[in-house]
């Protein structure tokens, strides 16, 4: 189980039980890239850019993922009350494919999902999250142990906005469907679908 995967012994057992099933999107007409990576209680989003190239994006409690503040006390106190949140970004130079993204992903994976999304959508999402992530901010973090440059991200980390719920919503903006309340990163995909990359690739 990776780092993150150790935190919120208390939690967790509340929140056991809460599968979220993906659904992929119908084939695109122009399919772009995209990877969610179960890393135990916490995910990440790669996806790929108009060059070939990859980012991986990651959102997280800033004490903890971007401060290093890794302890049961601060993952608790996230839980209370809102804190600051944290936007990590890494630039991959791909291929987009599975067995190349795990060689350059230094963290820990425990389930890779491969899907493909229309490539509007994808540099449509990319397009605000690289906004976010290049802007003027007075904080900006690089943790090599993560392998992810942090920066403060606008909206706070609760238990409800949480890194695997922020993850949702992003891939139900590239037309995934995503049923069920991902607090904790228990994805599966639904009866009768596969996770698959895009055929092109």
């Amino acid at each position: 189980m990776s780092r993150l995967g150790r935190w919120f012994p208390l939690p967790a057992l509340l929140l056991t039980g809460c599968t979220v099933v993906l659904t992929p999107p119908s084939p695109p007409q122009e399919g772009r890239a995209l990877f969610l990576l179960d890393h135990g209680r916490h995910s990440s989003l790669v996806l790929e850019r108009d060059d070939g190239g990859l980012a991986r994006y990651s959102y997280g409690d800033w004490r903890y993922y971007a401060e290093g503040e890794a302890t049961w006390g601060v993952g608790f106190w996230a839980l209370l009350r809102p804190t600051p949140a944290a936007l990590g970004r890494r630039l991959l130079p791909g291929p987009a494919d599975e067995a190349s993204l795990r060689k350059q992903v230094a963290v820990g994976v425990e389930r890779l999902f491969p899907l493909c999304a229309e490539a509007v959508a994808v540099d449509r999402l990319l397009g605000e999250l690289d906004q976010l992530h290049q802007g003027e901010h007075s904080q900006r973090l690089f943790r090599p142990d993560y392998d992810l440059e942090f920066v403060p991200h606008p909206l706070p980390y609760t238990l409800q906005h949480n890194s695997n719920y922020v993850v949702g919503s992003w891939l139900q903006q590239l037309g995934v469907g995503v049923a069920g309340h991902p607090r904790l990163a228990n994805w599966r995909v639904a009866e009768g679908e596969s996770a698959m990359p895009c055929s092109t690739q």
